[in-house]
């Protein structure tokens, strides 16, 4: 079983399927549901390492959800453009993985948002 699972609640198809592989390598499981789903799985006690959601109104909105439920306040939250380059995404993934392992041990409650525009490898 991967260390990380990781939510995405978006509409881009394509996303999911450019990052399969990085996610691999980072031992990440990536959970993907349309934004009309989303809400009953960011409620559920499903452990996410990190939320990924859509730039977008629903994607905003998903996130201020997230944030009232007090077993999402920690979790860290990434928006993203679906211009997003997949590799710098990979790389923000990555960096956010770290933070939430520490997070752990140092609670906080920030909110990480990354915009990434680029093209699309």
């Amino acid at each position: 079983m991967a260390s990380h699972r990781i939510l995405y609640a978006g509409d881009d198809a394509i996303l999911p399927w450019l990052l399969r592989a990085g996610l691999k390598r980072l031992d990440c499981f990536l959970v993907r549901t349309p934004v009309p789903g989303a809400r009953s799985l960011i409620r559920s006690d499903i452990e996410y390492s990190l939320l990924l959601f859509d730039r977008t109104a629903e994607g905003a909105g998903l996130k201020a959800y997230a944030r009232t439920l007090k077993h999402r306040e920690q979790t860290p939250v990434m928006m993203v453009k679906k211009s997003g380059g997949s590799g710098r995404l990979l790389d923000t993934i990555k960096r956010r993985l770290r933070t939430s392992s520490v997070r752990n041990v140092r609670p906080h409650t920030h909110t990480f948002t990354t915009v990434l525009t680029g093209t699309t490898a």
